[in-house]
């Protein structure tokens, strides 16, 4: 992994963990999008990205 997709990935966290601490289901569909993008066929990283998905599934239920 470069240090440019290290940093993406970094700042999509951080917006991940700043949407979930709102509330704001809506704002997260973007990062969540792109790091479903980023994750492409890293296991690990598929993995955090249905975590995150599942944590947004659960508030906007």
């Amino acid at each position: 992994m470069s240090y440019r997709e290290a940093m993406e990935l970094a700042e999509l966290r951080h917006l991940l963990r700043e949407r979930l601490m709102a509330q704001d289901v809506a704002g997260a569909t973007t990062p969540l999008a792109r790091l479903r993008q980023v994750a492409g066929g890293d296991v690990e990283l598929r993995a955090e990205y249905e975590r995150w998905s599942f944590r947004f599934e659960l508030l906007a239920a």
